[in-house]
């Protein structure tokens, strides 16, 4: 992608597994941090922002937009992301844009493995429950990080279920070989740098880059169902 689509530096970010954050920045190589727990996005997904734009030698007020990957992903993560990146696109009075964090993932395989055009591609995050969050994607352009169709999904199932394809990537097929096909390589996570480019891509060509989250299923966490009365 031509960094003359960036409107200036984009914060990306993700929670489909450990608290990720990236920075898509004309002229400059992408950056990317993440935390290695899966489960302390509140705790971790802050400081990382931090430490990302120090790193960057930029402050806040320098980014141009905010992209968050809205799902699937476990549910509370999700929700932090989404918060997180609404509260800074407000404060800092940039857009926010969201992508889904499988097509991500399918747009960095294509471009890392130059598919050619027609190549079908199953992206697969791990779900836990012996699930797996899952899409499945053909290449129509080469070298466009936008160039892909999805053709299923987003859907959550169990392995076995997901349809087949010619390559197959992500954690879930790194968790799943023997029901998804072998992982064809790297990446086997969404890299929140590509998710910046991606949704500035989009939101350039005018297309869907709202942050509706895509859940797919219930949170793990319900409230109780309310005490029956006692009859006399």
């Amino acid at each position: 992608m031509s960094d003359s689509i960036l409107p200036g530096p984009v914060l990306g970010i993700s929670a489909a597994g450990p608290s990720a954050v990236g920075l898509a920045t004309p002229g400059q190589p992408d950056r990317k941090l993440a935390h290695s727990s899966p489960r302390a996005h509140v705790e971790s997904m802050l400081p990382l922002i931090s430490q990302l734009l120090v790193e960057a030698g930029l402050a806040p007020g320098d980014l141009a937009a905010i992209a968050v990957g809205r799902g699937p992903a476990p549910y509370t993560g999700l929700r932090i992301a989404l918060a997180t990146a609404q509260a800074l696109g407000f404060a800092l009075g940039q857009p926010v844009w969201g992508v889904s964090d499988l097509d991500v993932l399918a747009a960095d395989a294509a471009g890392r493995f130059s598919l050619e055009s027609g190549v079908s591609m199953l992206a697969a995050l791990d779900a836990k429950r012996r699930e797996v969050y899952w899409a499945r994607y053909r290449v129509d352009v080469p070298g466009d990080i936008d160039g892909l169709t999805r053709l299923e999904g987003p859907a959550v199932s169990r392995p076995g279920v997901a349809p087949p394809a010619s390559i197959v990537v992500g954690g879930g097929a790194a968790e799943y070989p023997e029901q998804l096909g072998p992982l064809t390589g790297e990446p086997a996570g969404v890299d929140p740098a590509v998710l910046a480019r991606l949704a500035a891509v989009r939101a350039a060509k005018g297309g869907d880059v709202s942050y509706q989250p895509l859940y797919l299923r219930r949170p793990d966490i319900t409230p109780p169902a309310p005490q029956k009365r006692a009859t006399p």
